[in-house]
């Protein structure tokens, strides 16, 4: 087995994918008249990474807006730990862990790639 697999295998072990932390429940948000968020649901469980994608006005940064508290939906639910919210607040999400980095195409000098990721946690 090479060094690289080992290591995979390892992660591997470690990784624990538990129970549910957070659902997003048919979240649907509005500008005006246009609809940024229809129908919304996933969910994170514990130990999972996610990873979001799409085209430019795709409304990825409008649902991670509202997974943090800085947009209140018009329709849907947040379930936190079974805790159903009708909203997030960003002290609330802080708190508990929950942030966002944002694209930056120039990391902080003098700082580590951890240190810059872990930099989102902090706004």
């Amino acid at each position: 087995m090479s060094t690289v697999q080992q290591r995979e295998t390892a992660v591997q072990r470690k990784r624990h994918i538990g129970g549910v932390l957070l659902a997003v429940e048919n979240i649907g948000l509005r500008f005006g008249g246009v609809q940024a968020l229809s129908g919304v649901s996933f969910d994170i469980r514990e130990g999972e990474i996610r990873a979001i994608i799409g085209p430019n006005g795709a409304g990825k940064s409008s649902m991670l807006n509202v997974i943090n508290g800085f947009y209140q939906p018009q329709e849907g639910s947040l379930v936190w730990r079974g805790r159903r919210l009708r909203r997030m607040r960003p002290h609330f999400a802080a708190q508990n862990g929950i942030a966002r980095t944002f694209q930056n195409i120039a990391l902080f000098k003098g700082m580590t790639t951890l240190d810059n990721i872990m930099t989102g946690r902090m706004l």
